[in-house]
Formats: structure tokens, C-alpha cells, sequence
């Protein structure tokens, strides 16, 4: 029969088998891309997704080293996780959930060593913990031992307690010995990078999940002056009387209390969950023993200042299923579980792959390299590595050796000390994951099923940049095709218009007052910005003010402000405009375009104080906004659709409003169910030609059309399409 001899697409001289059709088909009909009704477009789109493959082919792109660069680097990506021991990744993975399920209090004693320690050292810091580990075990108390021979700092003083840990916060060695012990328990000797470790457990309770809080801030330095601290604590006090008294709700005592900017625009929210072993012991347990969410803490004192914390909401340890992923990342980018993970797999692709180290040479090779050579020797020429069938020489070993002492050289500025050993070991999995990785198509259908989609996706991209929209991008060929097609770029007749819908006639009357011209004017509210009497230097605390503005002006783009600088009646007369300067270039600076801003010099106008000069020394900070919204929030926060405002550009059937009235310049008010309405029409458009700057996205748009359909027809000719039919029928039926 011929669809078995044959294929039932050919483009040109390139068969499409049916096998590879009807795996496509299969895919697609399983994700519900194709329905019954849809099956010959189907087949139209994929005849001309493949013959644009075959023109990418055909204009040698896959040969490009731009293609061949990209196609690698996706390689290399992709194989990654076929490099490493699933099972094994895995078996840790739980582990870590497992022991994530528990925190444990732990006290340590450290004997430290240096990164790398000479054996005496070794040998001394080794017997120290050991002369240590037998007096706690004869009895004496293992506190009294940490305060006097702990060689941890911060832990020493308190005799040895680092606070509760959990599992993925210390080196793994540590975690190990920390799991195996219960309440009570001594360790044995432990090794990690930081020195010898003796280890007991204080305390064991289970994970107390995670938390979200808002807190209150009145910040002040710890090691800030006594009138300062005095001054913070008072305020905090303050600040603890009026969430006492119940008038206010936290959030509005927070926006107007707190000294963080980034979080009291938020009601004092921290956009992040807290683990307790995330915080100090002192928090740990002040915050999760808030019982009920909306409860808050009194005042602590943390290096921040004096903070009041509000309970937002309280999670316990998430499901294994939850976790995984994130737990997964963690695993292997850990070094410890890595290099674990990382034996686990060389061990097996090494009897994959059929490594062997040939013993004789292996000794040679090892016993001879420090020894000087001309080149010629016998032994250089023997083999030394055989992975699958391809075989090393002790001479490949050797120039290995001095390639990568030269990158160690480069890299670091000194040769660190590396046996003969362990360049050894490196040199045997170099290969050894060479090969592996070279014959991952062949051993991981997936893997080649991933990359020759991603080839073609790279292939069919390429070829449509280069022969649509780069074309398409031409400005001459985009002149040409609008000259030809200019009928097609019309604007159809519209006005520009404001219409103002309000729920009652004071409403609408407030909206036109505030909504009268852009940019309109806002109630944000920020303190004046204070400066020093006679300078031009910001006082303390007026930097947070300026800080502030500049957040709230980054993230509302549509905002205007209106700096007005003023001065003492005592001061130089350039001061007021030499003080909104000073802040302007500031913002500049940081990103806030000087066309946003409107500058005032207001002089010795409205003095804020008769008897305290420094404070007209200052700048006024008024808010507007391009946008109608914002001032249209301002009315609906309090009662919301009381106000609903919209201006532009309309065409008929776009706005009913606007349908139902005569289109010429003016304005007028009405009433319709219930609603207060003004319309403002302020200019018409005819319908008219589109200019060309006007039309050139939609030139763009329909320049691709055409250039796509023209192309397919040029692919049609240059590789004759062949179907048969029947076979096609079969397959999609």
C-alpha cells in the first residue's frame, strides 16, 4: 500500500512520515486544540508551519552559530536535571520535610579551625573538643563548658544557646547531629567548615508554621542620645494609649504614627511570611503567642527602634505537596546535600557508561607527575581512562592537570594546594558526564522529544523575524503599502469629551470644581519638609519626608506636585527658591522627571510660627494628579459610584451618554435615572484620513498579512505540496 511505502505529506523533496503526522495529531486532538469542525484547517496550518520549516532549512539557518549558540545553551539547560540522582534528590527532599516538622533548641560548643588547617591544627583543635566532650560526660555542666571554651562569640555568653533552628538552616553535618539527638541529648564530635562542634539539644517543639504582621514604628538608633531615646519611648507610649482607647483603628494610627515609609501607606503591613526561626528568641516568642488575629504586642524595643506588632494572619507548616518545589531548590543548591546528590549519580553513570581506570597507568600516572619529562616518555602514551569507547592517555591526564592549574591561577592569584588525587577524580567525571550528556536522546526519549521542539520553535521564530517582521519594519515598505492601501486607513468622525456622573447635584457641583482642568488637585497630604534656619540643608527627619515623597511619586506616575518654598522673616531672601531647588534635584536625581513638578517661591508668605523661626523654613508639598481617577477615588471612598468620571476622545456607539445628545461644542447637564450628569463637548472631528504616522501600527498589522500570505504562496511554488488524501483521511478520523 502506498502510505506504507511512503509518506502522506511531501513538501518538495522532504516527506512528512505518517507516524510523525499522527503524533502531532494525537497531541493537539488530546489537548482539545482540534475539534471535528476543524480538522482541514488543521491540516492547511500545519502544511504551512512545515513548509516554513523547511524554508528555515533551506536558507541554512540552522547552521547560523547564532542558532547553534542558543540551540547548546538550551541543551545545556535542559539536561540539567537528567544530570543528577531523582532518587536520591528526592530521598533528601523528604528528609528535610520530615525534619522540617520540629525546631529544636541548640546549644553548641566550637573548637574553630581555619579554611584550611594544617594537620598539627587539626590535630589540637581536634583534641581540645575532645578533652571537652569528656568532662561534659563525667558530668560537668555543658553551659559553664560553652561560656568558657565556646569559641563562638555570639553564642558563648549564653552558654552556648543559638536558639531554635530547624532543618536547611545550618551546614548538614550540624543539622544531622542537631535531628539524631532528642531533648537532652550530647552529641559526638562534630566537623563542619567553621571547626569541631559539640551539641546539645535544649529544647524540641514542633514548627510553629508562619505569621504575617503589621507593626508601628518609632524609630531610633540604639546607640542614639538619652533625650533621643526618651523622646521615642514616650512616643511609642503614645502611640500604645490610642490602640488602648479603641477610637482609631490600627492602620489610620499607623499612617499617621509610624516611621516606616515603605509599610505605613499600607496600614503598617510587612509583605512577607515569618518563620519563627527567622526572628530573635525575644520575638519568637512575643509574636507567636498572639492568639487571635487583629491582636498586637506592646511596645519591644528591637535595633530599629520601639515597634508594635499586629497579628495579620497564621499558618501552620505547609503540606509535603506544598513544599516540595520550594524544598527541591533549596536541596540542590545546598553544597553539603549536593555533593551528595552528585556521588549518588557518578556512581551510577560510571557503571552506565562503563568507566574504568586502567590500574597500572592509574599508578604511573599518579607516582610520575611532580617528576621532570622531555615528552617522550613511554608511560605518557599509555592508556589510563576508558568511558564507553572512547580511551585518555596519562599525557590527556597531565595537560588536563596544567590547563586547569593555569584557570586556578588566573581565577584566584595563587595555585591552591590540589593532589594529584583529586585532579584525578575531576578528570574521570569530566569525561564521564561528557559522555553521559552526549548520549542523552538516545537514553531519555523526553529529552529528545523537548529539543527537537525546541529546534523547530527556534527554526520557525527565526525565519518568521526574517521574513515578516523585519520586513515588516521597513519604513519604505510601510510608505508603499499605505500609498496603495490609504482607503483602508480611515478615522472615523469623533469628539473630545469630559461627562461627570454624580448621585446628587452637590456631588456633581464638588466634582466640576475639582475636575475643572488637569492637573486636579488631590487630598494626599504629606508634613512640610523642614530646613535648617538660614542653610539649605534639611533638618533630622525631614530626609524620611523627602524619601517618602519620592516613593509615592515612582509609583504613581500620573501624580504632580507643587513645591512651595518659604522662608523666616529673618533669613536671606533666596532662600525659599534656593530650598525648593535643593529638593527638586533631588528627586531628579532619583528618576522623578522635573516636568511633574511645579515650583513655588512663596518667600515670608503664610509664616507657620511667630515665635519659632526655623519653622517657616520650609517647603509645602501639594498634591495633583493627571489622572481623573484619583480624584474620583476620593469621593467614592467614602460612598462609592457617588462619582464616576471619564474624558477623550469618542465615536458614535461608544458611550450611550454621548449617543443621545447633538454632537457640536458646548455643554449641558441632565438628569436620567437618578444620576446628575454633565457633558462637556469641547472639540469635533470629521471623518477623515488617517495620516500615515497615525495609522502605522495598523499599517504594521496588515503589512504582515500580506507579506505572510504572499511568502506561503512563493513556498507553495518552490516546494510543491503532494497529499495523499486518503491516508490523511485515516489518520484524522
Amino acid at each position: 500500500m502506498w502510505a506504507q511505502q511512503d509518506a502522506p505529506i511531501q513538501l518538495g523533496s522532504k516527506k512528512i512520515s505518517a507516524a510523525l503526522f499522527e503524533k502531532d495529531y494525537r497531541r493537539l486532538l488530546e489537548s482539545d486544540s482540534i475539534k471535528s469542525d476543524n480538522k482541514q484547517k488543521f491540516l492547511s496550518d500545519y502544511i504551512d508551519y512545515q513548509l516554513k520549516i523547511l524554508a528555515a532549512e533551506d536558507a541554512k539557518i540552522p547552521q547560523s552559530p547564532a542558532f547553534q549558540d542558543e540551540y547548546q545553551s538550551f541543551r545545556k539547560e535542559l539536561a540539567s536535571p537528567y544530570l543528577i540522582d531523582g532518587e536520591k534528590s528526592e530521598a533528601l527532599v523528604k528528609e528535610a520535610y520530615q525534619r522540617l516538622k520540629f525546631e529544636k533548641q541548640v546549644g553548641h560548643i566550637l573548637v574553630k579551625l581555619a579554611q584550611n588547617p594544617s594537620i598539627a591544627d587539626t590535630l589540637i583543635a581536634y583534641q581540645k573538643i575532645d578533652n571537652i566532650r569528656k568532662r561534659v560526660l563525667a558530668g560537668e555542666i555543658f553551659e559553664d563548658l560553652a561560656k568558657k571554651f565556646s569559641e563562638d562569640d555570639l553564642s558563648a555568653l549564653k552558654g552556648g544557646n543559638i536558639g531554635f533552628v530547624t532543618s536547611l538552616q545550618t551546614q548538614y553535618a550540624f543539622e544531622n547531629a542537631v535531628y539524631a539527638l532528642e531533648k537532652g541529648g550530647i552529641s559526638g564530635i562534630v566537623r563542619t567548615s567553621a571547626g569541631y562542634h559539640l551539641i546539645k539539644i535544649l529544647d524540641v517543639r514542633p514548627n510553629q508554621g508562619k505569621i504575617r504582621l503589621a507593626h508601628i514604628l518609632v524609630s531610633v538608633p540604639v546607640n542614639a542620645a538619652t533625650n533621643l531615646q526618651v523622646d521615642a519611648k514616650n512616643r511609642i507610649d503614645q502611640v500604645q494609649k490610642y490602640l488602648e482607647k479603641g477610637d482609631e483603628s490600627f492602620e489610620l494610627i499607623c499612617k499617621n504614627y509610624s516611621e516606616d515609609p515603605y509599610s505605613k501607606g499600607r496600614g503598617g503591613e510587612l509583605r512577607r511570611w515569618y518563620y519563627s526561626s527567622d526572628l530573635s528568641e525575644e520575638l519568637q516568642s512575643k509574636l507567636f503567642t498572639i492568639q487571635r488575629l487583629g491582636d498586637y504586642t506592646e511596645p519591644i524595643r528591637t535595633n530599629l527602634g520601639w515597634q508594635i506588632f499586629k497579628l495579620l494572619d497564621k499558618k501552620p507548616l505547609l503540606s509535603y505537596d506544598e513544599m516540595a518545589e520550594y524544598l527541591r531548590q533549596k536541596v540542590v543548591t545546598d553544597p553539603e546535600r549536593s555533593a551528595l546528590i552528585r556521588t549518588s549519580f557518578m556512581k551510577r553513570v560510571k557503571s552506565e557508561n562503563k568507566v574504568v581506570v586502567l590500574e597500572a597507568a592509574e599508578k604511573l600516572a599518579l607516582e610520575r607527575f611532580a617528576q621532570d619529562r622531555i615528552g617522550d616518555e613511554y608511560y605518557l602514551k599509555m592508556p589510563l581512562l576508558q568511558v564507553s569507547e572512547k580511551t585518555w592517555t596519562i599525557q590527556d591526564f597531565y595537560q588536563f592537570i596544567v590547563a586547569q592549574q593555569k584557570k586556578k591561577l588566573k581565577a584566584l592569584g595563587y595555585l591552591p594546594s590540589i593532589t594529584e588525587r583529586t585532579w584525578l577524580d575531576e578528570f574521570i567525571d569530566i569525561h564521564t558526564l561528557e559522555e553521559e550528556e552526549k548520549n542523552l536522546e538516545t537514553k531519555y526519549p523526553a529529552f529528545k522529544e523537548q529539543m527537537q521542539e525546541f529546534f523547530e520553535g527556534n527554526l520557525y521564530s527565526k525565519i518568521i523575524d526574517q521574513e515578516i517582521f523585519e520586513k515588516s519594519l521597513d519604513s519604505l515598505r510601510q510608505q508603499a503599502y499605505f500609498q496603495s492601501h490609504a482607503a483602508q486607513f480611515t478615522m472615523p468622525a469623533r469628539i473630545k469629551a469630559k461627562i461627570i456622573d454624580a448621585d446628587t447635584p452637590k456631588t456633581l457641583a464638588d466634582g466640576l470644581e475639582l475636575l475643572g482642568k488637569s492637573p486636579y488637585p488631590m487630598n494626599k497630604r504629606l508634613p512640610d519638609i523642614g530646613f535648617a534656619l538660614g542653610q539649605v540643608e534639611m533638618i533630622e527627619g525631614a530626609n524620611k519626608i523627602a524619601q517618602e515623597l519620592f516613593i509615592l511619586m515612582a509609583k504613581n506616575r500620573d501624580y504632580v506636585i507643587e513645591l512651595a518654598g518659604y522662608q523666616d522673616a529673618s533669613e536671606a531672601d533666596t532662600l525659599s527658591e534656593a530650598r525648593v531647588n535643593h529638593l527638586v534635584r533631588y528627586l531628579v536625581k532619583k528618576g522623578i522627571s522635573a516636568a511633574r513638578i511645579i515650583e513655588r517661591v512663596e518667600g515670608t508668605l503664610k509664616p507657620v510660627s511667630k515665635t519659632d523661626k526655623a519653622k517657616n523654613a520650609r517647603v509645602a508639598i501639594k498634591f495633583y494628579s493627571q489622572s481623573m481617577d484619583d480624584v474620583v477615588k476620593r469621593f467614592n471612598a467614602i460612598k462609592p459610584q457617588s462619582l464616576i468620571a471619564e474624558e477623550g476622545y469618542f465615536i458614535k456607539g461608544q458611550n450611550p451618554l454621548l449617543d443621545g445628545i447633538a454632537w457640536e461644542v458646548g455643554k449641558q447637564t441632565k438628569e436620567l435615572n437618578g444620576r446628575h450628569i454633565y457633558l462637556e463637548i469641547s472639540q469635533m472631528e470629521p471623518e477623515r484620513l488617517k495620516r500615515f504616522d497615525e495609522s502605522r501600527s495598523s499599517i504594521i498589522r496588515e503589512l504582515q498579512v500580506q507579506l505572510e500570505k504572499d511568502w506561503l504562496t512563493n513556498l507553495k511554488q518552490r516546494f510543491p505540496v503532494v497529499l495523499q488524501t486518503e491516508e490523511l483521511n485515516r489518520i484524522m478520523q
